[in-house]
């Protein structure tokens, strides 16, 4: 198997086509859309591979989903003028602080943002800034701080909501800040990881925000009919927890914007569609979702995995979960352990599980500690 996720598949080409009123004002059955691509303003920074190589590695360029966001985008009408994407070396600091705020100043009252970054994210040596890691970001050169990127929207952009996203560690800080702000303008923010998490090199994240944009059936939690933000949010924090063991973050500052319908999506073809399981494939297991039912089958697409290797598989194939340890069981609310801790191992109590990701409280620390961590963190005393 080959690493990764390809996006594009044939069944969406043609949902594409048959329903390409996605987002322009009415779906087929007379439901209204939440923005139009004529009103919305897309800002996508893509940073895979880095200057400073010493200091940040580079991830694969194949299937960048970035990249397939900015198609999504183009396809559905954004004009060129409203939509940036800033790849690898041509995000340095200076070229996305200064773009990012000529692009801003353009937009109308009324109009939508949406921002999207991928790449690495850091922490300053103190702790109190996070940022995400520009091409040319190093020891001379500061990345880009989430707070100037909130700071910026709230001084430059002349709309009235913006959807913010973010596939990096420690993005939640974005989130964080967007909840600070005093709110000129209406948030929905959703991340991969926590502020203080780290995050994984797959593309889970963003696959799932994809899915809710694209109008995938198992993003469309409810069933009916329509993906909102609130259900990519949900599907995302599923995903991340279930397949990366670890917590994404969401905020939004005014309620509505949960509501924001982003797709129409066709029902579920089978109650089995969407389900989180483990699959044994030429003898290990992985993590996996079931895309498809037929005569008795199940077509389950893998996690961090190319859709070119999803595969037909048999009932007897698929398990749920198992939270894997060094004595191969789950650790329960309450249980008393060690986490590891940049190298050291600290005591702790579980005080949450979800799926394979633990929320802990150190002890002998106040509660400013607690994190998520994964089960490859926690052993017994």
């Amino acid at each position: 198997m080959i690493k990764r996720n390809s996006f594009r598949t044939l069944f969406i080409s043609l949902l594409f086509i048959v329903s390409s009123g996605l987002f322009a004002g009415q779906t087929a059955i007379g439901r209204e859309r939440d923005w139009q691509p004529k009103r919305t303003w897309v800002f996508i920074v893509g940073t895979l591979k880095w200057k400073h190589s010493d200091v940040f590695d580079s991830f694969p360029q194949k299937n960048r989903r970035d990249a397939q966001l900015v198609d999504f985008f183009r396809q559905q009408g954004v004009p060129d003028n409203q939509l940036v994407y800033l790849q690898d070396s041509q995000a340095t600091t200076r070229r996305v602080k200064a773009g990012f705020s000529a692009f801003l100043s353009q937009a109308r009252e009324g109009d939508l943002l949406f921002f999207y970054y991928c790449g690495h994210g850091y922490k300053s040596d103190d702790e109190r800034t996070t940022f995400f890691a520009t091409y040319d970001a190093g020891e001379d050169v500061p990345g880009w701080s989430t707070a100037s990127v909130v700071k910026e929207i709230e001084k430059n952009f002349k709309g009235s909501r913006a959807f913010l996203t973010a596939d990096s560690c420690y993005s939640g800080s974005l989130a964080e800040q967007a909840r600070r702000t005093n709110h000129q303008i209406s948030y929905a923010v959703l991340t991969s990881a926590s502020a203080g998490e780290l995050s994984t090199e797959n593309w889970t994240f963003t696959e799932m925000l994809l899915a809710g944009l694209t109008g995938k059936p198992y993003a469309d939690i409810n069933g009916d009919g329509m993906i909102t933000v609130s259900e990519v949010a949900e599907g995302v924090k599923e995903d991340m927890s279930f397949a990366e063991e670890q917590q994404a973050a969401f905020v939004t500052t005014e309620k509505s914007l949960a509501g924001l319908a982003l797709a129409e999506a066709p029902p579920k073809s089978n109650p089995e569609i969407s389900r989180r399981v483990e699959v044994k494939s030429e003898g290990d297991w992985y993590k996996a979702r079931i895309i498809d039912a037929r005569a008795g089958r199940f077509r389950v697409h893998y996690y961090g995995w190319e859709d070119s290797d999803d595969e037909w598989v048999l009932p007897r194939q698929i398990r749920k979960l198992k939270i894997p340890n060094s004595k191969g069981e789950p650790y329960g609310v309450g249980a008393k352990v060690e986490v590891n801790w940049k190298g050291q191992w600290y005591s702790a109590e579980v005080l949450k599980v979800d799926s394979s990701a633990h929320l802990i409280h150190y002890v002998g620390y106040d509660d400013s500690w607690d994190e998520w961590v994964s089960a490859d963190r926690i052993r017994r005393p």
